[in-house]
């Protein structure tokens, strides 16, 4: 039996409508449930556990940090971090307060983005809401301790920026608050700019899928305004991020890197293959963090949702106007773009998970815009069979990323276990006294050892990255080693293209107060 055309109306004005439509104990709910089932999965993010990012900062916060995060315009998480270590504080340390906070913000945020859109109190949001969270995706960046403190300050200017756009009062003041907590979050860390995004065009289509002349839904003007005055807001927080780093360039106060720079015209077909291959890898290959067949069991309820809006927009074609069509068509070809997230214009294409925050929470909100009208199809029985499936997606969730960071914690003590040995054969040597800069040649990413959740950067080996390697025997002995530069980094190459690669007895050794450790490939 199919549910009546007033039952699918009043569906819709659920979705779409005003917050205050339903008790804010429901939403306080919704953030403890989403607060609760990322503890349960991203708890080892409380963990000290190091990236291998993180042994840059194992000794404090000097210039070359500093410099790092002023190329890529991050100058308030400069700012940020500089003030922690002016304390005394090392920013990996403080992993327990700020791990709790983040994942109660991640919450927080996944909870502000359906306020915005008119879906926090759809039912199913609970469940859907859940899957966002913990979407393994989200927890590639918990692994760098060194983040939180930024993490937690642009996840927080986020919600404050989305919480005022959505606010029902008028005047400058909230424009005025929406502006200034999007203008920092990007100074702080600009990839939060992605769920903006998504959020702006998930608030017209909520609104686009009820307001027709099918659903008979009064049209809302102060939502259309909040998601306009939104996309109004980040283009000019945008334009003004961008105006400020061409100055400091323009004077010399700053050299951006890739990540700042756009890539010129002849660059765009190989950006278009790069964004195709990059959709593959998303939504069908096999990846660590969520394999194929997974894939699949996710990905079935947002084809079939994405059928149900197909249908529903072909009544709305015989019935809408051709304004309102326009509008939906490119709405969905914006998200192709937003898929991707900002990473797309600019020189730098590394498409790691961590920068993908945005597409679990697409997923989730094509499921929750196409739930009432899935609902009507069939007597339900599709709609219970995509909750059980999004169920066991939440579930599968839980466990990859308890695998996450068990598996860090596992890399390093791998990598631990095998500085100490390296050093302690340096120690043997009669001039190691001496010994105050080092050379390390080679380094894998991996150990021999199985390891199931490597992806990107995520996980691998310190002994792979240049700027690590040093650091890591520095944490690990308590020696205040320094990195070779310069003609010792010849002597070292020199050395290590003859030597046996570690654990050989040659791969060891003292030149004149350099110590060169040769590793295998």
């Amino acid at each position: 039996m199919r549910m009546s055309d007033s039952s699918v109306i009043s569906s819709m004005k659920l979705l779409g409508g005003k917050f205050g439509e339903q008790p804010i104990q429901r939403q306080i709910r919704l953030l403890l449930i989403f607060f609760a089932v990322a503890l349960v999965a991203k708890g080892g993010a409380v963990l000290r556990g190091f990236a291998v990012d993180d042994y840059a900062f194992g000794q404090g916060f000097n210039k070359g940090e500093l410099g790092v995060f002023l190329t890529q315009g991050r100058f308030l998480l400069g700012a940020l971090d500089w003030g922690i270590d002016s304390l005394g504080v090392n920013i990996n340390d403080l992993y327990i307060s700020l791990g709790l906070c983040a994942l109660l913000l991640q919450a927080a945020l996944v909870v502000a983005i359906l306020r915005f859109v008119g879906a926090a109190n759809a039912p199913g949001a609970a469940l859907i809401g859940s899957a966002m969270v913990i979407h393994p995706y989200l927890s590639e960046i918990l692994t760098f301790r060194m983040v939180l403190p930024g993490y937690c300050v642009a996840a927080a200017l986020s919600i404050v920026a989305l919480e005022a756009a959505s606010s029902k009062s008028s005047g400058l003041r909230k424009h005025i608050i929406c502006m200034l907590a999007t203008l920092g979050m990007l100074f702080v860390y600009q990839g939060f700019l992605n769920y903006f995004a998504v959020a702006i065009i998930f608030a017209f289509l909520f609104e686009a899928f009820s307001v027709t002349k099918y659903a008979k839904a009064p049209r809302e003007s102060a939502r259309s305004r909040n998601y306009v005055v939104l996309a109004i807001i980040c283009a000019l927080s945008a334009l003004m991020f961008l105006a400020i780093l061409a100055t400091f360039k323009r004077v010399g106060f700053i050299e951006p890197t890739g990540r700042s720079k756009f890539i010129s015209l002849h660059e765009i077909p190989e950006r278009v293959a790069q964004v195709w291959a990059l959709f593959q890898n998303v939504f069908w290959k096999n990846e660590p963090i969520t394999p194929h067949w997974l894939k699949l069991v996710i990905g079935l309820p947002v084809v079939i949702g994405i059928a149900v809006l197909f249908q529903r927009f072909t009544k709305i074609f015989r019935s809408g106007s051709t304004l309102h069509l326009l509008g939906i068509a490119l709405a969905v070809a914006l998200l192709i773009p937003a898929t991707v997230g900002v990473i797309v214009p600019f020189k730098d294409w590394y498409p790691v998970a961590r920068v993908l925050p945005q597409i679990p929470v697409i997923l989730g909100l094509i499921i929750l815009l196409s739930a009432p009208f899935l609902k009507s199809i069939l007597n339900g029985w599709i709609f219970r069979i995509s909750t059980a499936m999004i169920a066991f997606t939440v579930f599968a969730f839980i466990l990859i990323n308890n695998q996450i960071f068990a598996d860090q914690q596992r890399v390093n003590g791998w990598d631990r276990m095998e500085a100490n040995r390296i050093v302690s054969r340096l120690e043997q040597r009669p001039d190691f006294l001496k010994v105050q800069f080092v050379y390390v040649g080679g380094g894998s990413w991996r150990h021999s050892a199985r390891m199931s959740m490597i992806q990107g950067d995520m996980n691998i080996s310190a002994f792979s990255p240049e700027y690590s390697k040093v650091p890591l025997l520095v944490e690990v002995s308590g020696y205040n080693f320094k990195k070779a530069s310069g003609d010792q980094n010849a002597v070292g190459e020199a050395y290590c293209a003859k030597a046996a690669p570690w654990p050989d007895v040659e791969a060891v050794t003292v030149v004149d107060g350099l110590a060169i450790i040769c590793l295998a490939q």
